[in-house]
């Protein structure tokens, strides 16, 4: 009895170990992946990378499990493959840009959807690559690099996300095992699965239809009116992958995911993020602008809108802001700000909705507000437009502001005194120095001053000009001497050298000089202008010409007093002036006289004084001169207008365009007789006068006639006359055809791209949807047409604006109906308008389900076929647990040996 015992208790044990390869292969990785991908390894030239699986789902996946894809990306996100092993060397070729890894599960594995990461931008050396990974924000998406060393863990912020379609569960896993710890898995299994949504659809972008195997940023779409989301869910093309055999595969990681419109503002050197301008004066010119950082921290473009603060400038953002880019704008307060406090709160909006903001401050104080008694000069010392606080200890930048209170210039005279000048002088004789010495404990920036009377140079004789630096201690001399051209009088200015940096700190010096009357020789000049008048275009019978103006300038040096000039051929006008000084000017007026006939007349106009003695004087002479000439007869007509447009009209109108009236004059020196014009398609009045003398006009009117039939109708209307002069007018006018409607057939609105051979639930569906009349290019009043405006397969979703294509995928097999919905429009002459009318189109198209990819297998090289387990990733050694299940099976058929025998 004992015995038996013993061996019951010897089989049990060794039927439990039977059991352990059984439970330790149905806890093999199998189903979806999941989690994120990493590489190990700096991105570096000569560095060794690998896959890193230490955050994958499911646990347990080794290199294994997959085929690798090593490839670099360029700048146009273009993906160049360049290795397919487990391991892959970073080259020189690779500098400069950003390698991806991307793994697919080998050829009959259990595991579903594929994994992808990204590196950092390769640098040449590990220590480079380690700065720039010391540099990267943790939570910056990309893919994540790791170098393992002795001491430190070097982790790279550049983390892609996995993406990967939804798994279908393997067939193998919907069977029912005899063993209740596998059913029991089985049950969790399937309760998991049915979690899972049974149907979706998803829309694509069809601007983006690149390659799929680089990184992608799914977002769900919101969908025009409340669905099921167990039955249907909207997607964009970047939400979704297409794998290689052109099946869907869908992404929800997105949830949760980064804002896709914000922003960030960082004012430049400031931890408060305002912008402090300090105290300005209420006349400070050109003021240190500030900078303020604006950084896209979402995931999509930003468009900002203008701005214009209140109490602030700010500079606009007029160029889209990518994710990820910076801009620094430049920031000042607005000039002839009254005096006061300002603090504005600057906000930048964008188009998308986004605002950011940042405080901007200043106070402004008014010119001479505070005196010496009022304000401390040590209360507030500024450098740069910025406020220090002057009892903190200053550093080795602030030094110069610190010492400006110690600033001191000091002159080596008072006063320079000229000699007298002679007035009339050409250049000062005389030059004087003056020597300008830093007497304070700063360097001084010096501004030279300006002089209305003096000239002021450098010691080698140049322009002297501000900015020269004076150190302490040292002096700059200066020469000064009167300007030229000064007239007699006395001349005085103060010259005052002062320091840019504090415009107190001066150093004056007066400088005067007397400008005496010259004793000269005394001229008695007069000059005219014009000194000869021409009329040499005199017709006879001439009407009076314009005057000639001449004036007489005194260019002496002495007072004249003129006498009225005369002249026989010519009208004289009086003198503006009869006595002149050295200088002054009078003018009289030159007309000839009427009714000379044809000839030559010359006279000569003379300019008098009376001298000092009494006797007239001639100063100077105008010679005039008249040509008279025979009247040659002109001829000339003109007509006004020359041309008349009456527009367009409809054919059959019951009534012309109005009467139009055309002007014709006689231009010419001799009487003209004109004749009745006349037209063709037009109607031609009545002339109001047929002898024109010159100078006179007539009119007559034009019009259309009645009934002319659709065309252009143009005449040249031609006024003829005895003298053959050329007087024309263009006339024209456009008679429409009357336009029919182009009206639209409803039937012509149809839906393409569905094909009729149906798809599978990991199909890419497109269609187009086409409109009746939506070729109509150039449409006129009262046209009418047809514009897709929504489209429902199982919700319905709409279109703003061409091209009406769509995309979409259902994942459960079935028969589906989509239906469009157009909207008829009319053309009111300057735009499409809608009516109110729809016209609804479908097609049905049907979805089956997409087959299992299953494995091949491969003959053996004897000849033999034979199949191979299903690789669950389990490396443990399964031999030495097969030999234990036979010892138990034999100990078994002992003890049923032994039964038989003992009864």
């Amino acid at each position: 009895m004992e015995r038996r015992r013993f061996l019951a208790i010897v089989m049990t044990v060794l039927m439990v170990i039977s059991m352990i390869p059984s439970m330790v292969f149905a806890a093999a990785p199998s189903g979806e992946l999941g989690g994120k991908l990493k590489i190990k390894g700096l991105a570096a030239v000569g560095v060794s990378l690998s896959a890193d699986y230490s955050k994958i789902t499911p646990e347990g996946v080794t290199d294994e499990d997959f085929t690798f894809s090593w490839s670099r990306q360029t700048d146009d996100k273009q993906l160049t493959q360049v290795g397919t092993e487990k391991t892959y060397t970073i080259t020189q070729d690779d500098l400069g840009y950003k390698l991806v890894l991307d793994l697919t599960p080998v050829d009959g594995s259990v595991l579903t959807g594929t994994l992808t990461a990204k590196t950092l931008e390769v640098v040449s050396t590990e220590e480079e690559a380690k700065a720039v990974a010391e540099q990267t924000p943790e939570e910056e998406e990309g893919a994540l690099l790791e170098e393992t060393t002795d001491e430190t863990n070097y982790e790279n912020a550049d983390e892609t996300e996995n993406v990967q379609a939804s798994g279908t569960p393997d067939a193998n896993e919907e069977q029912a095992s005899e063993d209740q710890n596998v059913e029991n898995a089985q049950q969790d299994e399937t309760q998991d699965t049915q979690a899972q949504p049974e149907e979706a659809q998803v829309a694509y972008d069809e601007e983006n239809t690149q390659d799929t195997s680089s990184e992608e940023k799914y977002n769900e779409t919101d969908n025009t009116e409340e669905t099921d989301d167990s039955q249907m869910k909207i997607y964009t093309e970047d939400q979704l992958q297409i794998d290689e055999n052109g099946n869907v595969q869908t992404d929800e990681s997105d949830k949760g995911s980064e804002e896709p419109y914000e922003a960030t503002a960082t004012v430049d050197g400031s931890e408060d993020q305002i912008c402090d301008f300090g105290t300005i004066g209420s006349d400070t010119e050109d003021l240190e602008a500030q900078f303020v950082k604006i950084t896209n921290t979402g995931s999509e473009t930003l468009n900002f809108l203008a701005i214009s603060p209140e109490h602030f400038m700010a500079e606009d953002i007029e160029e889209p802001l990518e994710p990820g880019d910076s801009i620094n704008v430049w920031v000042q307060p607005r000039k002839g700000l009254d005096a006061g406090d300002y603090d504005d709160m600057v906000t930048y909006q964008t188009e998308e909705g986004t605002e950011v903001s940042f405080e901007a401050k200043v106070s402004v104080e008014g010119t001479g507000d505070a005196t010496d008694d009022e304000q401390d000069p040590l209360d507030k010392v500024t450098k740069d437009d910025a406020v220090v606080n002057p009892d903190e200890e200053p550093d080795a930048d602030n030094n110069a502001d610190a010492t400006l209170e110690a600033q001191s210039l000091d002159a080596n005279t008072g006063s320079l005194s000229f000699s007298d000048i002679e007035e009339n002088y050409t250049t000062a004789n005389e030059t004087l120095s003056v020597t300008i010495t830093n007497t304070g404990d700063s360097t001084v920036t010096l501004k030279v001053p300006q002089s209305e009377y003096f000239d002021i140079m450098a010691e080698d004789g140049s322009e002297a000009v501000s900015g020269a630096q004076i150190a302490k201690g040292e002096s700059v001399m200066f020469m000064v001497h009167p300007k030229a051209g000064l007239v007699k009088g006395n001349y005085s200015d103060t010259l005052i050298f002062s320091s840019e940096e504090d415009s107190e700190v001066a150093a004056q010096v007066t400088a005067e000089v007397s400008v005496k009357e010259a004793q000269q020789e005394q001229i008695t000049e007069v000059q005219t202008d014009p000194a000869t008048i021409n009329y040499d275009s005199l017709k006879e019978g001439y009407d009076t010409p314009e005057s000639t103006t001449v004036t007489l300038t005194n260019t002496g040096n002495t007072t004249v007093s003129l006498i009225q000039p005369t002249a026989e051929n010519f009208n004289i006008g009086d003198l503006t002036a009869s006595v002149l000084d050295p200088g002054d000017t009078a003018s009289f007026t030159v007309t000839p006289v009427t009714g000379l006939t044809v000839g030559s007349y010359v006279d000569s106009i003379q300019i008098m004084r009376n001298n000092d003695n009494g006797e007239q004087e001639v100063l100077t002479t105008v010679n005039a001169a008249i040509t008279v000439s025979e009247v040659e007869k002109v001829y000339k007509l003109s007509v006004n207008p020359t041309a008349l447009d009456f527009g367009n009209t409809k054919a059959g109108y019951n009534e012309a365009p109005k009467a139009q009236k055309v002007t014709v004059t006689n231009e010419g020196n001799t009487n003209v007789t004109l004749y009745a014009p006349s037209a063709s398609n037009f109607k031609i009045g009545k002339l109001s006068a047929a002898e024109l003398a010159p100078g006179e006009s007539c009119t007559f009117k034009i019009r259309p006639k009645d009934g002319l039939e659709a065309g252009s109708y143009t005449e040249t209307i031609t006024i003829d006359n005895e003298q053959n002069i050329s007087a024309k007018v263009n006339v024209s006018f456009t008679v429409k055809a009357v336009r029919k409607a182009k009206i639209a057939d409803p039937a012509d609105n149809k839906i393409t791209g569905i094909s009729s051979d149906g798809y599978t639930t990991q199909s890419k569906i497109t269609f187009t949807a086409v409109g009746a009349g939506m070729d109509n290019e150039s449409p006129g009043k009262g046209d009418v047409r047809y514009v897709p405006y929504n489209w429902k397969v199982i919700n319905t979703n709409s279109w703003s604006s061409a091209p009406y294509t769509a995309a979409f995928g259902i994942t459960k097999a079935g028969t589906y109906t989509l239906t469009v919905v157009f909207d008829q429009q009319k053309y009111n002459g300057s735009e499409w308008e809608n009516t109110g009318e729809q016209d609804t189109k479908q097609v049905n198209f049907n979805i089956t389900q997409a087959q299992t990819v299953t494995a091949t297998p491969t003959p053996q090289p004897n000849g033999a076929t034979t199949k191979s387990a299903v690789k669950t990733g389990d490396n443990t050694p399964i031999a030495p647990f097969v030999l234990i299940l036979a010892v138990a099976v034999g100990c078994i058929a002992g003890v049923v040996i032994y039964k038989k025998k003992n009864k």
